[in-house]
């Protein structure tokens, strides 16, 4: 019976909020916020119960991340790499190893008795920012398209970038040999640009000719579009490669690939990742969060604060140098990275290295940075891209 009270319970939360949705997207209070505090009510009132396994939450997870990933590349309208990936790349290529190396000094200097190691995994875990948390912003038509797809091409690629680095680490800990790095990122990027490339290719170009020739109903549209994120994924996870990577790159491929059809073909797609990601933000609040309310020490969350301004801030004005962006545009991408399912999912990989003894230590700064990031990012996300929006509208500068 604890199953079906925890089903009848997250549904009712979610017929609440949906009742509410048109009211909260314009305010301070987003889903996430909303459903992590449901979450959290859920497990105090005793409603969650033990019954869910950390591997199935971690799948769950992991498919909910691929499945946003895949939707959100495939609205992306990339016309060249040199226009509309250069803010991307220099925020991948110098903003992420910056925020791994600013975030590793910052573990070291709060958290003195985890040893280097220790802190550059606390600094690996939180370094990717999230998609849907981020979906406020990279959303909103006021905010110019270019800075939007900036974000949202980096919140789609450096967790598959961060993987490796973070099992790198993980490698070194259990003293194998550091050369593994090359093999790691090689393997982890390579393989899943191969599947992504091919998955996106082949399913855009055999899904094309079909609605073409007439064999293919709209119904089974909608849902092959939301098979082909979780079978990229899969793939590419088994050969060794990133999944989140795979399905991110799939996303941008069958993107193009089907650019001529009716664009509400992904409405069903949006829609599953939609009440998946709320999903996960209950179990998160009721299954991660409550039994870790006792991190909130000081210690973690001054480190919390740091990885979500200073740690994050300062890699991206110096990856931006050189662009000609203002100080406020960069100021607003430096905020708006939060944190949030790819966290989450990291600190899930090192809890599951059972010989790395620090994983208390990162348990505990994920659970307290997401947190405040679901909340401050959160109540920051619509009025701060309005507001950005509407003083960029009234810059006399050219769009950026």
């Amino acid at each position: 019976m604890a199953v079906h009270y925890s089903i009848a319970y997250l549904g009712a939360a979610a017929v609440v909020y949906a009742l509410l949705s048109r009211r909260l997207a314009r305010s301070p209070i987003t889903g996430p916020m909303y459903f992590t505090a449901a979450g959290l009510i859920g497990a105090a009132i005793g409603v969650w119960e033990p019954i869910f396994e950390l591997e199935a939450v971690s799948v769950l997870l992991e498919l909910t991340l691929g499945l946003i990933l895949f939707t959100e590349a495939m609205k992306l309208r990339l016309v060249s790499w040199s226009e509309d990936f250069e803010l991307a790349t220099r925020l991948l290529a110098i903003g992420l190893p910056l925020t791994i190396i600013l975030g590793t000094i910052g573990a070291k200097l709060v958290f003195p008795d985890i040893p280097l190691l220790g802190a550059a995994a606390i600094a690996t875990v939180l370094a990717p920012t999230d998609g849907a948390l981020g979906l406020a912003v990279v959303q909103n038509p006021k905010v110019p398209g270019r800075i939007r797809e900036a974000l949202g091409v980096e919140s789609g690629l450096n967790d598959g970038i961060a993987l490796p680095v973070l099992l790198f680490f993980l490698a070194i800990f259990e003293a194998e040999e550091g050369a593994r790095f090359g093999t790691l990122f090689l393997q982890g990027v390579g393989v899943a640009l191969v599947i992504g490339l091919l998955f996106g290719a082949l399913a855009g170009l055999a899904m094309r000719e079909a609605v073409r020739l007439g064999w293919m109903q709209e119904r089974w549209q909608q849902i092959t579009i939301v098979v082909i994120p979780f079978v990229s994924f899969v793939v590419a996870d088994e050969l060794g490669g990133s999944g989140f990577i795979a399905t991110f790159v799939a996303g941008l491929v069958f993107g193009r690939m089907i650019k001529t059809m009716d664009a509400t073909v992904a409405d069903f797609a949006d829609d599953l990742s939609t009440a998946l990601t709320m999903s996960a933000f209950a179990l998160f609040g009721g299954l991660i969060l409550f039994d870790n309310l006792g991190a909130f020490g000081t210690a973690t969350l001054v480190y919390a604060a740091l990885s979500l301004t200073v740690v994050r801030m300062i890699p991206v004005g110096i990856s931006m140098i050189g662009t000609g962006l203002d100080r406020p545009t960069v100021g607003f991408m430096g905020w708006f990275g939060p944190r949030g399912l790819a966290s989450i999912i990291f600190a899930a990989v090192v809890v599951e290295e059972a010989g790395f003894t620090h994983g208390a230590a990162v348990v505990s700064a994920m659970v307290v940075t997401v947190t405040l990031s679901i909340f401050l990012h959160g109540a920051t996300a619509f009025y701060g891209a309005e507001t950005y929006g509407n003083w960029h509208e009234r810059s006399a500068k050219p769009p950026t």
